[in-house]
């Protein structure tokens, strides 16, 4: 099925190696477009998120035989990588057809890998082969990790340094930093796929890792970065609150979240919290406070500073502004929201800033223009529909439900009855607090006056289906 883990058997993933895709598993429109950039990190961010449930890094560095930090550098960094030795290898570990690539699969590793020797295994020899040939193979792969072992570069793999630090009080070094960094990144990529309620328990491990690590910091080069990345840990778990409804708990943390803003400098951590702080206020439908709180974050990042985080703010702006119904202000903050975007590298800014894309962006349009009654707002609903990936889950539960919400308004109720089974669906399996939210606000405006089969059987099961 698309979408789903593509195996070939159990067998060999629990071997270590990746399962083999299905026929149509590469025809996916998020692959064939990452293929069409020509950078393989993002076309194995796409071969990881793009299965159901999302391929978790560290699997997929271990099909590749890299680290999971350096995978996640390869899938954020701005220039792909271009050792073809490399690509050869890391598409033909995952069985990348030959049409989806932009550089040529080498003679010599297609000969490599027909000749290559079948696996042997304690339990039962290789075809072929007797004892004695099999009893050597084991043994020199075991003298190859007695070497490995006995140089040390186990003991001192990064990996082994943080949990020294962790468990013995070992000094905190860079590579443990970058060990964090690239951790904390891949936290903040899983929560646009996965439940806030399946996050909570690895992002407060990772808390409390941060939080041994910053008492083991001897200097202010590893202390430093450790702190912001304690702050921006803050600021997602007060995100998981407010997405599992515990909106005083968010608060809280993000009163934390921003103190540690304020102690290390980082202007615009600031502003990401408290542009997460104005979701809250507008969910209790304090308008004015959540403008307030937005034009405080565009304080913390003026002029060119933190184009992707100015971007996102001037677009939050406008979604409130557009619910006061100021038409004039709503259009003018989106127009600052496009111009920022322009200048900005999502990917790269700062670890908050991937979600936003420039499908996000018209995920806000959609919502500013359906609040004003914009007459473009159904084109750019359906647009922004059809471009969405289908690993795009909680974008694409948000644009579910302002479609949804759009057809009831213009009483194409066919329309609204073939999108809700959908729109409740994603809402429900991703836990995407905002759809839920604009659901029930969408239910208790539908009356029964008019057309009662219509609007009474759609309201109940969207309220049968979001309160049980």
């Amino acid at each position: 099925m698309r979408g789903q883990h593509p195996h070939g058997s159990e067998s060999a993933e629990a071997l270590g190696a990746p399962p083999v895709p299905l026929a149509d598993f590469w025809e996916q429109g998020e692959l064939r477009a990452a293929a069409r950039e020509r950078h393989f990190g993002r076309l194995l961010r796409a071969y990881r998120l793009v299965q159901t449930p999302p391929v978790q890094q560290t699997q997929l560095a271990g099909w590749l035989g890299i680290t999971q930090g350096q995978l996640s550098r390869i899938e954020r960094a701005v220039a792909p990588v271009r050792d073809l030795v490399k690509l050869d290898q890391w598409a033909r570990v995952l069985h990348v057809p030959a049409h989806l690539l932009w550089f040529e699969v080498t003679p010599s590793a297609s000969e490599a890998l027909d000749v290559l020797p079948p696996r042997v295994t304690l339990e039962e020899p290789a075809q072929g082969e007797d004892d004695d040939v099999r009893r050597r193979h084991l043994l020199k792969a075991a003298g190859i990790a007695a070497a490995a072992a006995g140089s040390g570069l186990l003991a001192d793999a990064p990996w082994q340094r943080l949990l020294d630090s962790v468990d013995k009080g070992r000094p905190v070094d860079p590579a443990t930093v970058a060990l964090m960094q690239d951790r904390t990144a891949d936290l903040f990529d899983t929560q646009y796929a996965v439940p806030a309620r399946q996050m909570f328990d690895s992002l407060t491990k990772h808390r409390a890792t941060l939080t041994t690590l910053l008492g083991n910091a001897r200097t202010d080069v590893t202390r430093d970065p450790l702190a912001v990345m304690m702050g921006e840990t803050e600021a997602l778990i007060g995100w998981l609150y407010f997405d599992l409804g515990r909106g005083n708990e968010a608060a809280d943390t993000w009163r934390a979240t921003l103190k540690i803003a304020k102690d290390t400098g980082d202007r615009a951590l600031a502003a990401y919290t408290l542009a997460n702080w104005s979701y809250l206020a507008g969910s209790r439908n304090d308008i004015g406070p959540a403008i307030k709180l937005l034009r405080q974050a565009e304080d913390h990042v003026p002029g060119c500073s933190a184009p992707a985080t100015r971007s996102w703010i001037a677009a939050r702006e406008a979604e409130e502004l557009s619910r006061l119904g100021d038409e004039t202000a709503a259009l003018r903050a989106l127009e600052r929201a496009f111009t920022a975007f322009d200048f900005a590298r999502p990917r790269t800014e700062r670890v908050w800033t991937g979600f936003f894309t420039a499908n996000r962006l018209g995920g806000f349009t959609v919502s500013t223009y359906m609040a004003l009654n914009h007459p473009d707002a159904t084109a750019a609903a359906n647009s922004l529909l059809a471009s969405l990936s289908p690993t795009n889950n909680q974008a694409r539960a948000i644009a579910l439900a302002d479609l949804t919400t759009l057809a009831v308004r213009t009483k194409d109720f066919d329309h609204a009855n073939a999108l809700i089974d959908d729109a409740l669906d994603v809402t429900v399996r991703t836990g995407t607090s905002i759809a839920r939210q604009r659901l029930l606000t969408l239910a208790s405006a539908l009356t029964t006056n008019g057309n009662p089969s219509a609007t009474g059987a759609l309201r109940d099961q969207i309220l049968c289906t979001l309160r049980r």
